[in-house]
């Protein structure tokens, strides 16, 4: 496979009227209604823990009920808290089993911090912010069926799923014993532009790219959809 790259000149006036094309993303109106209750799941497995985890450390693996892959981590000396992570760059395709894995790998710095550690690959592929929120709060309740209550719960959103914790907290309601299920929400360079509309500013690009450069595909190649990306030779 070899990826095609090709560039063009811009002039001031090219700059002018790329400007006047880029429009501005509006912001989804966000649906109030309460996360489901997660069906039953099977129970997770024991499984080494991915690097950088702390030594010693308990970490169980598994794919929730919605076919979402997650890991739990809980450190030899856990302080009690339980951070619940929502990955950002959402994935295309299919559920990766690797995913999850390599979040925890990425945010291992809980663990050796002391806090517990739960996270979700989430079910899809796509900018799905409500089926990943739902399986946010999932795995949170995995964690506390597996592991055990832990004394505070805090979600953490990082980039995109800053939008998936947003929604999480959102759409949570208070379990049987009135409490609701997060502490806190923290949420780390959060996009929160929506599901999609955070990232249509890159089709805009592509879009007025093709418009001034008209080289991607050339006139004389097949054309293709520019929401398609380029494609590859």
């Amino acid at each position: 496979m070899r990826f095609i790259a090709r560039s063009c000149s811009v002039s001031t006036t090219h700059v002018t009227h790329l400007t006047k094309l880029i429009a501005v993303a509006t912001t989804a109106l966000l649906s109030t209604a309460p996360l489901a209750s997660p069906t039953h799941d099977k129970p997770p497995e024991a499984k080494p823990c991915p690097s950088g985890v702390a030594p010693g450390s308990r970490c169980l693996s598994g794919r929730d009920s919605a076919g979402a892959h997650y890991w739990l981590a809980v450190p030899p000396d856990w302080n009690g808290t339980l951070v619940v992570h929502a990955h950002g760059g959402p994935e295309l395709g299919e559920a990766k089993a690797e995913r999850p894995a390599a979040d925890l790998t990425r945010w291992s710095i809980w663990t050796r911090a002391g806090y517990a550690y739960a996270g979700s690959g989430f079910r899809q592929g796509g900018v799905q912010v409500r089926s990943a929120a739902e399986d946010t709060e999932r795995v949170r309740q995995i964690f506390t069926a597996e592991v055990g209550a832990p004394k505070r719960t805090v979600l953490h959103g990082q980039s995109w799923g800053a939008s998936v914790a947003a929604r999480a907290a959102e759409m949570a309601t208070p379990g049987a014993d009135g409490k609701a299920p997060f502490d806190a929400v923290l949420l780390t360079s959060g996009v929160l532009g929506g599901g999609t509309q955070s990232y249509n500013f890159r089709l805009d690009l592509r879009v007025v790219y093709q418009a001034v450069c008209a080289n991607h595909p050339t006139p004389d190649e097949p054309a293709y959809p520019l929401s398609a990306r380029v494609p590859q030779r």
